[in-house]
C-alpha cells in the first residue's frame, strides 16, 4: 500500500533551494509568482535540508516564534524531499565538480543539487553562481527578480564561483565565463555532431572566467571585457591575467554583439544616454562587478563624468541578462544595461549604445587537447 501510495504522488518537477526561499520570504513581492501557477500541488518541491536551513536561520533571528510560524506558512504549498539514499548516491558521484571541504551555503547547495539531479527536476536559484556547471544539473534563475528588491539582498563585489575538477570531466567541455545564447546553440550542435561531448556553463562574469582559466578550472572562457585605456576588447584582460601568468592562450572571436540599455516596451522614460541615468525619476539595474556589462558601463559613465553614486539603482545588481530584463520587466528597474538579443526575448524594448566583442579564450593547452582539438 505503501508503494502504491509513493506511486500516485505528483512527480516533483521543481526544487526551491535556500537562497531563493530566502529572498522570497524577505521581499515584498504581492500576490502568487507565476512559477505557483504554472505548477499542480505537489510539483513544486524543498529538500528537507533546506527545511533545516530555513529553520536555523529563523531560529537565530530577533522574534524566532514570529518568523518560525511565517516558515511553516510558507511551507505550506510545497512537497517536502528527504534526502534519502539515492539522492545520497547522486551527491557521490557530483562529488567532484565541487571544492572542497565544502560548507555552510555550499554544503546545503550541493545536497539540494544532488537532490535535483535524482529527481530530474529544476532547480530555481537566486544565486546560480553557488553552482558548478554539472551535466544534467537545471538551474532556473527567471523567478530571481524577487531577490533583488527593497529586502536588500543585492549582491556586491564578485560572486563566490563553485569550480569543477577539470580531470573529473570526462568528455564535458566546461565554459565560465559571460554567458551569451550563441554559446548555448554551440553546445547543442557539438553534441549533435558527437554525443559523447557536452560543453556545460557557469554564468559568472567575463573577469571571473579568465581567472577560472588561470587555475585551470575551465577548459573555454567566454569574454566582453572593454579596456579603458586602449578602448580595445579582451586582450589586454587576457595579457594581464593569463599570459603575465604564465598561462599560453588563444582568443577566439566568436560574435559581436550590440549593448545598450535594456528599458520597457515603449520606453516610457525616454531613456537615450547614460546622462539620463541621473535624473530623478530613473532607477537602473546594474550586473555584478567583474562582468563586461558593467565594465562597459563604467567607462561611459567615466566618459560623461559622472560617478556611480549619481545613479539611482547602480548597486542594484544582477548575475545575468535574463536577470536584469526580469528586474526590468517587473517594474522594479527602469533600464539596465544588457544585449540586445536578451531584451527582444523577453518583449522589451531596446536602445543601443555600442557594439562589442564576445570571444571564447581558451588556454592552449586545452585547444590542441583531443577534447578541443580538430
Amino acid at each position: 500500500m505503501a508503494a502504491e501510495t509513493k506511486a500516485r504522488q505528483p512527480q516533483i518537477r521543481v526544487l526551491l533551494d535556500a537562497a531563493f526561499c530566502l529572498s522570497l520570504i524577505r521581499s515584498r513581492t504581492r500576490g502568487p509568482l507565476p512559477l505557483f501557477q504554472e505548477h499542480a500541488p505537489g510539483e513544486i518541491g524543498i529538500s528537507a535540508v533546506t527545511v533545516a536551513t530555513l529553520q536555523a536561520r529563523a531560529a537565530q533571528t530577533h522574534a524566532p516564534e514570529q518568523n518560525r510560524r511565517a516558515l511553516e506558512q510558507f511551507l505550506l504549498p510545497l512537497a517536502v524531499v528527504e534526502f534519502d539514499a539515492d539522492a545520497a548516491l547522486a551527491l557521490a558521484e557530483q562529488a567532484g565538480w565541487w571544492s572542497s571541504p565544502p560548507s555552510g551555503q555550499a554544503m546545503e547547495a550541493q545536497m539540494v543539487a544532488a537532490q535535483a539531479l535524482q529527481r530530474r527536476a529544476r532547480l530555481v536559484t537566486s544565486r546560480p553562481e553557488l553552482y558548478p556547471p554539472i551535466p544534467g544539473l537545471q538551474l532556473d534563475t527567471t523567478y530571481a527578480e524577487v531577490a533583488r528588491d527593497e529586502a536588500g539582498l543585492t549582491d556586491s563585489g564578485a560572486p563566490a564561483t563553485t569550480t569543477p575538477n577539470l580531470a573529473r570531466a570526462a568528455g564535458v567541455i566546461v565554459a565560465v565565463g559571460s554567458h551569451d545564447m550563441t554559446l548555448d546553440l554551440l553546445g547543442d550542435t557539438l553534441h549533435a555532431q558527437n554525443p559523447a561531448v557536452t560543453l556545460v556553463s557557469a554564468h559568472v562574469g567575463s573577469l571571473q572566467g579568465l581567472l577560472a582559466l588561470q587555475r585551470n578550472e575551465a577548459h573555454v572562457a567566454g569574454t566582453h571585457l572593454l579596456d579603458a585605456a586602449t578602448g580595445t576588447y579582451n586582450l589586454g584582460y587576457v595579457d594581464r591575467l593569463l599570459t603575465a601568468h604564465g598561462v599560453a592562450a588563444v582568443v577566439v572571436a566568436f560574435v559581436r554583439r550590440i549593448q545598450g540599455f535594456i528599458v520597457a516596451r515603449g520606453n516610457p522614460k525616454d531613456i537615450r544616454t547614460v546622462a539620463d541615468l541621473v535624473r530623478p525619476d530613473v532607477r537602473c539595474v546594474n550586473r555584478q562587478a567583474g562582468a563586461g556589462t558593467r565594465v562597459l558601463l563604467d567607462y561611459d559613465l567615466a566618459l560623461a563624468g559622472i560617478a556611480p553614486a549619481q545613479v539611482r539603482g547602480y548597486d542594484h545588481v544582477e548575475a545575468s541578462h535574463v536577470g536584469v530584463t526580469a528586474t526590468v520587466a517587473s517594474g522594479k528597474a527602469d533600464c539596465g544595461m544588457g544585449i540586445e538579443a536578451a531584451a527582444r526575448a523577453r518583449g522589451l524594448d531596446f536602445v543601443p549604445l555600442a557594439e562589442e566583442r564576445y570571444d571564447l579564450v581558451i588556454p592552449r593547452i586545452h585547444y590542441e587537447s583531443p577534447l578541443l582539438g580538430p
